[in-house]
């Protein structure tokens, strides 16, 4: 039984998928890469922490890379990037996030995506029962459409995950001021380029974010 299957097994209730399959496509796309070995050796570099999740958004052994510099090509079509990681071992949905950028990731363990699509919103509420899970395999490049929501990967072992996140330049960044009292799409906007929905059972939650997700806060067993 393949890595998929297994967690298929485990998870009954959620819908997995691979990123290699066509449900993937409203979602994002797989990338060429010839060759991946010096962008896992830096990505190995970066460590697991031993609890949670670690996030850094721009890691210059990251950037020097000539990989990421065709990512920024192809991808972004020059414009400024960064390159960052975040590395852990979570396994909650907790909250979505969504950029109006493509986001790239990247493995070198293996992880599952928890992932729903702008149309899923309705008057800035997500319903968990939307989220769906998809397996990205170790060493496989993607994209993540603008606007689709995700957040911090889950583990599929208890070893956690790496995951390379590249994004525009100044997303995740910290706002001057965040407006808590605003309508609509405003209300979700957390960070620069970053717009949040979390769950009430989050930590999210506790630090003020919108509560924009409905039913289960998700978790992926293994």
């Amino acid at each position: 039984m393949n890595i998929l299957d297994e967690l298929k097994r485990k998870n009954p209730d959620l819908p997995l998928f691979s990123v290699t399959d066509p449900e993937f496509i409203p979602y994002g796309r797989v990338l060429p890469c010839r060759d991946t070995a010096a962008l896992s050796r830096a990505m190995e570099a970066t460590g697991i922490p031993e609890s949670g999740n670690r996030y850094v958004a721009s890691e210059h052994a990251l950037e020097a890379l000539d990989e990421i510099a065709e990512i920024r090509r192809t991808v972004y079509g020059c414009m400024p990037i960064q390159a960052g990681f975040c590395n852990g071992r979570g396994y909650k949905l907790n909250a979505e996030e969504y950029h109006k950028c493509s986001e790239v990731n990247f493995t070198t363990t293996g992880l599952v995506l928890l992932l729903a699509l702008p149309e899923d919103i309705h008057d800035c509420m997500l319903n968990s029962k939307e989220v769906k899970g998809f397996y990205l395999p170790p060493e496989t490049l993607i994209e993540i459409h603008p606007r689709v929501l995700h957040f911090a990967p889950c583990r599929i072992t208890n070893d956690g995950f790496n995951c390379l996140v590249v994004l525009e330049r100044g997303t995740n960044a910290p706002l001057e001021s965040v407006n808590t009292a605003a309508e609509g799409e405003e209300g979700l906007l957390w960070m620069q380029n970053k717009w949040l929905l979390c769950h009430p059972d989050s930590p999210q939650a506790s630090k003020g974010a919108f509560i924009g997700i409905t039913g289960e806060n998700l978790t992926v067993k293994i």
